[in-house]
């Protein structure tokens, strides 16, 4: 075989000399036969440099094989073979002449293996080749991949290197083996018996061993090689799922720069091509030593500052490699917001702070970080480019978050537009003594012209000098850097004899664009390529190739362009992923990739081109909303998993080749999915293997809600944000302060209330969720769905439907859930902890506007946890504020007022009028576009229309109060000395004047128009109605004169002739018609009143009392209070009306803003307001019923959700139970016993003077056991109350057997079994040792045991029927087991024998172990209960995580915990809201839980795992808490209708 001319001539054009110096070789291979070069040459000659340098290394080895073999094309073969596996490259034919090439190698390779092996030998003999070097000749492929896998790499190389032996065992020795297989066994058994073990030791290798033992005849069948390799096939997947949860786990951990700064960094870096003169005044910056300010660089737009920046950082750990600086950059562009900015900058100067989301916080660490950097630590660089570039997501740019001076060891550089002469002034005067004002100058033209001529040559082309002649006289017009990579792109196109004129070389950067556009245009079609473009340009975080594909796939407009001709239509159509990646290459250079939130995306390297096709092609918001639209589509997966997208055909789009197409065909675009979590596609796992791991979708997260928004889809928005699903993948992806700001900012859109709510639980639980986000389901119905009355829409975020998935199968729910403290907004002014709070007004929208002791104003918001501050709390010094309707006046030091109002989203005004120094705003009235204002100690009332002063209305004496009719031409000045003028200032007349009798200063004036009347309220309560009808003399009608000692504190009118008046020591409600009382209420013990309001309807009184953390509600009908308002462990100062819909209460430090919805919700729920001491439940469970020490039962519907009736006695309730069949109910209230009937509520019959103090019904529910310390217990018929027998003997923890036969108690020593129709002892259990019975439990399951615990610490069984007794266990130490806390399974199988702090004392029977059970916290004893058939145990404890959220109330409360005690895993766990007082476990799995407020809460056990779960079908929805029926008491009977008599003692 020759060498062909073609080949030749290649190799001679890629290196002449090399070609040279291969023919010379080629003598060798002539002397051994020319077959291996001309193999070479053969099957790879592209690669025959690299075939060349592999085949001289066999130089020695080929030379001794071919004089020892005859058949020389096979040993060719063989070298050929080895060659293309070492090198990677694909095995090819050799000769097409030769089919059977393959079979002829099967039956060459054994000889050639054993020539190998003598040759070989002979090399090393010799000492042509080393032993080690040798080694790889004796190896097979399989160890040379295992040692290369292996050895020289780290641990953690290894850990990634997964190994599977299999050793196949059979009986039939092998016997006569060649010595060539013999070798190989022993190659193989040291590999697999001591490289592999040293592997596992010295660096923990994950390696299999599996042996599979053969029969002797059948051998190593086919049954058993399948099973062996679906083993291993599974086992693989598992493994290899474990590393790559592994390795996104530790690239999550170590992800910090999530938005891809250092890639920005690294990408615009590489575009810094010209020096420029600024490097050196920046390098002079970072090694200068008294360096104090920011070094601030300006210039114009496309001048370079980005690049030069991302130069500066990357030279900066070259200039100062001594100090080894910490570098950071940050590049500002249009997604970024100011917040945003703060917290990844403060994360990365001190990865140890505390997470913080609050602006004024973070504005307050940037500072700290900046100017307190301590000595010890590294240099810090900290570059910010294009400050002004930062959205008003947060407000306006305010400058003061810059340091006044550095920390000297840190450098701050920062880059703004020249454009924003503004921002350049305000830091100049911020920094008046600096000096590192840096303006960059223009690029020179020669610079640019050498710039372009470097890219030419890098692109292999040149242009003609009367072609550079002009492109120089263009630079010297625009020199900017993009301008240069513009005009390179088309002069490439340009040929020798390309015309280039001053004319035709388009100016400016904008233009140059364009013309680009315009090519990619006339190349790949206007359509495709304004769409493509828009959607990178409004896609936030940039587009991926193959995202960009599915949304243009997904665009009816583009697809219609690549539909196949004719009338037929696919299936499945799709823009070919050719085209777009031809687009994308024509656009390299101008977007480049970056790596954002883990994935590659392409962005614009250049903001200019964003702007060119906003411009060009979204020059409209219906075009923006369309591409917004679109993207959301895709986003949201709305067309994934096979589903058709209709394709509908317009008039100016035609399908090709068809004339007369269909106007709506269905087409699936194979996008893929987006869930919000990924989600293995299945999972194979055992029951020790751990739950399959699960990755929030990023790229999802972030991008929908701004799409949805963007698209104007708000409602769609509202609703995403109320769904399980979102929350709980954004809390899994730790993006809580992220879900933050989008419930806050799409409450002011849409669902206003419903938003806010879900963000305040949220809010308040973030802790808890960032710790274990799995718990979003249980912080939800915990504390959300008390409140679905109020708000039905939740529905579904708290509950959703059980396909989605989102609970899991096993856990704790609740049933019927007690209401939580009512959920506020704690908004704190950054600087009320220097300065406090000294006034405070509230608007009818919800808006507060609070007044500091420095002068500063801030402004919150309901639902709003960050106030801003009034911008012109930095030029004025404001005094007070006011507000009427939702206007707000607000008064300053130099006597300036400021109209705010706040229901429009306004900057506050100042208001043109006469300044008054030093005078004190009093009030301020709003009617229409009026506003009236008088000042404290002044007669004077200054009317304003449309903000601008009208006229002075002055009356005798001081106005303390102003009011005026509906029009707002009348008003009505109240005066100190009691009197009332009346003006129709409108016309300039006083009208009339009158005097109320007691001549004390007026506080409140109360106009009726429709009535006729107006009511005046005095400083002491007194209240005077007076008719006006008569406009020039007012009649007094009636008065009333207020006992109650002290002035008034304050008043508040709802419009519907109910006037409260508040004071120290009482508050009234006053007829303002009648001016009667109609109710009165005093403050608790030892308090004394501050202010008070009633809500919009009169219903409820809202009041702060005195050295009193927290606000009282009373009900106005009943009188009581039944509701606490918590308020952060501060002192209210004051309340503030907002309207019908809020609630505000003002400390000093801080303001408390609630839905009075929520507290109205709150107060109606039914709770007696006492502890509740017990809880009993009957076998249904349909029903419960709790007592608190008063004369009520509640009994509650678990089903209905409400109170279904209470049962009065005639005195204390001291004791109840409930029949097993839940049909009668039996109390004791002062010795009288009464039986209910709980369906009707009916007293049967009532017994007198019974002298019991605890009341037992027999499982069966047929009799009753009366027990009594002073007289005999008495055993009664429950249906008619007739005696059966008596019980002489006091039995202490008497309970009945569950068979109903025996009263079982304690007495002296013994345990004693007494006869439920005899009242004789017909047993009686004494210890063997003398020792005493501590405590018992009979068996549910086996009723005829009795499990028994002596002093001494022993456990018997007892058997009643049989009278026999057996020692079951001894324990260690006596104390081990607590009467009171001695509990039992139902079945026997568990017992809890005590309860010390944080472990809970178990006995398994059925196993005779002593076990420990460690708890989430400390336990207190009387919360321990052990549920059904011994499997479970449920206790409450108090969590111990420290919690670092003050506005958090879970971890402050105890949490219900279920375990299953065959494994000890914890089923679920439940946090309370409140704190309980009992707790009962029913035999159905229930958990009723009484609390401390006297309401009582229901939860469910699911267990799927072993098939227990609560009997009750819908334990997954839980019961919506009804508000109390006030009237539904169902009363006792007067008086007793039976009594015991004592019977004669008789003898059996």
């Amino acid at each position: 075989m020759e060498l062909s001319s073609e080949v030749l001539t290649h190799m001679k054009q890629q290196n002449p000399k090399t070609g040279q110096r291969r023919r010379n070789d080629c003598k060798f291979w002539r002397t051994a036969g020319r077959t291996l070069w001309d193999l070479s040459l053969w099957g790879w000659w592209v690669n025959s440099m690299e075939m060349y340098v592999y085949l001289s290394k066999l130089k020695p080895l080929s030379t001794n094989m071919f004089s020892r073999y005859a058949n020389r094309w096979a040993l060719g073969l063989t070298f050929w073979r080895d060659a293309t596996r070492e090198m990677k490259m694909p095995f090819l034919p050799l000769s097409q002449e030769n089919p059977n090439e393959e079979k002829n190698w099967s039956k060459v390779l054994p000889e050639v293996r054993r020539i190998l092996h003598d040759v070989v030998t002979q090399c090393i003999q010799e000492g042509i080749m080393t032993p080690e070097k040798a080694q790889k000749y004796f190896r097979s492929a399989l160890e040379n991949d295992i040692r290369y896998a292996y050895e020289d790499h780290s641990s953690e190389d290894i850990a990634r290197c997964l190994c599977y032996v299999h050793k196949i065992t059979n009986t039939r020795k092998a016997i006569g083996l060649p010595p060539e297989k013999q070798a190989q066994l022993h190659q193989l058994t040291q590999l697999r018996d001591h490289f592999l073990p040293s592997m596992v030791v010295f660096h923990k290798a994950l390696v299999y061993s599996t042996t599979t033992k053969c029969k002797r005849l059948q051998g190593y069948t086919p049954e058993m090689r399948l099973n062996f390799a679906v083993g291993l096939s599974e086992q693989l997947h598992t493994d290899l799922k474990k590393l790559i949860d592994s390795a996104v786990s530790n690239e999550r951990a170590v992800t910090i720069d999530e938005f891809g700064q250092k890639d920005l960094c690294r990408i615009f870096s590489s575009l810094y091509r010209i020096e420029r003169t600024e490097v050196e005044h920046v390098k002079s910056y970072l090694e200068g030593k008294n360096t104090k300010f920011p070094f601030i660089l300006n210039g114009r737009p496309c001048s370079g500052k980005t690049v030069l920046l991302a130069h500066c950082a990357n030279q900066a750990s070259v200039w100062l490699k001594d100090l080894d600086p910490e570098i950071i950059v940050y590049f500002i562009d249009v997604n970024n917001s100011l917040r945003q900015l703060l917290k990844d900058i403060c994360k990365r100067v001190d990865s140890s702070s505390t997470c913080v989301n609050n602006i004024f916080q973070l504005k307050e660490n940037f500072k700290i970080n900046l100017t307190a950097r301590s000595p010890s630590k590294k240099p810090l660089v900290l570059i910010i480019d294009g400050l002004d570039q930062l959205s008003k997501t947060d407000g306006q740019l305010d400058l003061t978050l810059l340091p006044e001076s550095l920390s000297p060891n840190v450098k701050l550089l920062i880059s703004i537009n020249v454009n924003r002469p503004d921002l350049l002034a305000t830091l100049k005067k911020y920094y008046p003594d600096s000096t590192v004002f840096c303006e960059l100058q223009e690029v020179e033209s020669r610079s640019c012209s050498q710039l372009l001529t470097t890219l030419l040559q890098e692109s292999n082309r040149k242009i003609t000098s009367g072609q550079q002649m002009y492109v120089n006289q263009a630079f010297k017009k625009c020199s900017v850097l993009l301008y240069v990579e513009l005009l390179h792109r088309q002069a490439i196109h340009w040929k020798s004899e390309s015309e280039i004129t001053e004319n035709t070389l388009v100016q400016e950067v904008h233009n140059n664009i364009v013309l680009i556009f315009d090519h990619l245009e006339k190349k790949h079609g206007k359509t495709v390529v304004s769409k493509a473009l828009s959607y990178l340009t409004l896609a936030r975080y940039g587009m991926t190739a193959a995202e960009l594909t599915d949304v243009l796939s997904c665009d009816d407009e583009v697809l219609t362009s690549f539909l196949p001709p004719g009338d037929s239509v696919p299936l499945t159509v799709r823009v070919p992923e050719v085209f777009v990646e031809s687009l994308l290459s024509d656009l390299k250079g101008f977007l480049v990739l970056r790596n954002i939130l883990g994935t590659q995306t392409l962005f614009w390297v250049s903001r200019h081109f964003p702007l060119v096709v906003c411009k060009r092609y979204l020059c409209s918001e219906e075009t923006s909303q369309e591409i917004h639209h679109m993207l959301l589509d895709y986003f949201s997966g709305s067309w994934a998993n096979g589903t058709a997208k209709p394709l509908i055909i317009s008039e100016d789009m035609k399908m090709p080749g068809s004339s007369d197409a269909p106007q709506n065909i269905n087409i699936d675009r194979q996008v893929p999915s987006q869930p919000w979590i990924f989600s293995p596609p299945f999972n194979i796992s055992t029951a020790k293997s751990p739950p399959a791991r699960t990755h929030p979708n990023l790229r999802k997260l972030h991008i929908l809600p701004f799409h949805l928004l963007k698209s104007g889809r708000i409602e769609e928005l509202g609703n995403q944000m109320i769904s399980q699903e979102y929350l709980q993948a954004m809390m899994q992806a730790e993006l809580a302060d992220e879900l933050f700001l989008w419930l806050e900012r799409t409450s002011q859109l849409v669902f206003a209330k419903k938003l806010q709510l879900l963000h305040i639980i949220l809010r308040s639980s973030a802790c808890l969720l960032r710790n274990n986000p799995a718990d979003l389901p249980m912080v939800l119905q915990a504390k959300l769905i008390p409140f679905m009355n109020v708000f039905p829409a939740l529905e579904e975020c708290a509950n959703p439907p059980c396909s989605e998935g989102i609970i899991p199968k096993k856990g704790v729910y609740t049933v019927l859930p007690p209401f939580p403290a009512v959920p506020y907004t704690h908004c704190t002014p950054q600087e009320s902890t220097s300065s406090r709070i000294i006034q405070s007004a509230g608007s009818s929208c919800g808006t507060v506007v609070v007044v500091l002791e420095n002068g500063a104003a801030w402004v919150c918001n309901g639902g709003i946890f960050e106030g801003f501050r009034l911008t012109q709390s930095s030029k004025l010094h404001f005094t007070g504020v006011v507000s009427s309707g939702n206007i707000f006046l607000l008064s300053t030091h130099c006597g300036k007022l400021v109209f705010l109002d706040a229901s429009v989203n306004t900057q506050p005004q100042e208001i043109q009028s006469q300044n008054r120094e030093n005078a004190i705003l009093e009030g301020a009235l709003v009617s229409n576009d009026k506003l009236f204002v008088w000042w404290r100690g002044q007669n004077i009332v200054n009317v304003f229309v449309d903000r601008e002063e009208q006229t002075e209305l002055h009356c005798t004496y001081e106005i303390t109060c102003v009011t005026c009719s509906e029009k707002g031409d009348i008003i009505y000045c109240g005066q100190k000395e009691s009197s009332v003028t009346i003006f129709d200032w409108s016309n300039g007349q006083l009208l009339a004047t009158f005097t109320c009798p007691k001549e004390m200063p007026l506080i409140e004036m109360i106009l009726s128009e429709g009535d006729g009347m107006i009511t005046c309220v005095d400083q002491a309560g007194n209240t005077f109605a007076w008719n006006l009808e008569n406009s020039t003399e007012s009649v007094l009608i009636c008065e009333n004169h207020c006992t109650t000692q002290g002035k008034v504190l304050n008043t508040d009118y709802k419009g519907d002739n109910v006037l409260l008046i508040c004071k120290e020591q009482q508050m009234q409600l006053i007829d303002i018609h009648q001016t009667d009382v109609l109710d009165q209420f005093n403050p608790p013990k030892g308090k004394t009143f501050k202010e008070a309001i009633m809500d919009q309807n009169s219903c409820f009184i809202l009041a702060v009392l005195s050295d009193c953390p927290f606000l009282l509600v009373w009900n106005c009908d009943s009188g009581q209070c039944v509701l606490s308002l918590d308020t952060a462990n501060c002192q209210a100062v004051k309340l503030q009306k907002c309207g019908a819909t809020y609630l505000a209460a003002i400390t000093s430090i801080s303001v408390l803003i609630w839905d009075m919805d929520l507290i109205k919700a709150s107060a109606l729920a039914p709770k007696s307001g006492k502890r509740v001491e017990m809880v009993a439940v009957g076998s249904h469970g349909e029903s419960c019923y709790s007592s608190d020490g008063s004369k009520l039962i509640w009994k509650w519907g678990v089903s209905s959700g409400k109170v279904e009736g209470r049962f009065l006695h005639q005195g204390t309730v001291e004791s109840m139970s409930v029949s097993g069949d839940g049909n009668y109910l039996v109390s004791i209230a002062t010795g009288d016993i009464y039986v209910w009937e709980t369906s009707s509520g009916e007293n049967i019959y009532r017994i007198s003077n019974s002298q019991a103090y605890k009341v037992l019904i027999t499982p069966k529910g047929n009799s009753g056991v009366a027990l009594s310390e002073t007289c005999p217990s008495r055993v009664w018929k429950l249906q008619n109350g007739h005696g059966i027998c008596n019980i002489h003997l006091h039995l202490r923890n008497a309970t009945i057997s569950s068979e109903s036969t025996f009263l079982l108690g304690l007495h002296n020593e013994d345990l004693l079994a007494v006869s439920l129709w005899s009242g004789n002892v017909s047993k009686c259990f004494s210890c063997s040792d003398r020792s005493d019975v501590v405590a018992f439990h009979s068996l549910l399951a086996h009723p005829d045991y009795v499990i028994v615990s002596s002093a001494s610490g022993d456990v018997y069984s007892w058997s009643l029927t049989e009278d026999t007794i057996c020692h079951q266990f001894q324990l260690p130490d006596s104390s081990l087991c607590q009467p009171e806390i001695f509990r039992l399974s139902s079945n026997g199988g568990y017992a809890i024998l005590s309860i010390s702090e944080s472990t809970i004392n178990i006995l398994d029977f059925s196993n005779s172990k002593l076990c420990s059970l460690r708890t989430e916290g400390p336990v207190l004893q009387q919360y321990a209960s052990v549920g059904v058939f011994g499997q479970y145990v449920v206790y409450i404890c108090f969590s111990s995580l420290v919690c670092q959220n003050i506005s958090c109330d879970l971890h402050e409360k105890p949490m219900l915990v279920a375990i299953r005690l065959t494994d000890g895993e914890t089923i679920g766990r439940f946090f309370l809201c409140k704190n309980p007082s009992t707790l009962t476990v029913s035999e159905d799995l229930f958990v009723y839980v009484g609390f401390q407020d006297g309401s009582v809460g229901v939860y469910a056990v699911n267990d799927t795992k072993k098939g227990k779960r609560s009997c009750k079908e819908d334990v997954i929805s839980p019961t919506h808490l009804c508000p109390l029926d006030e009237q539904l008491i169902w009363s006792p009977l007067e008086k007793p209708n039976l009594t015991w008599v004592e019977l004669p003692l008789q003898s059996y």
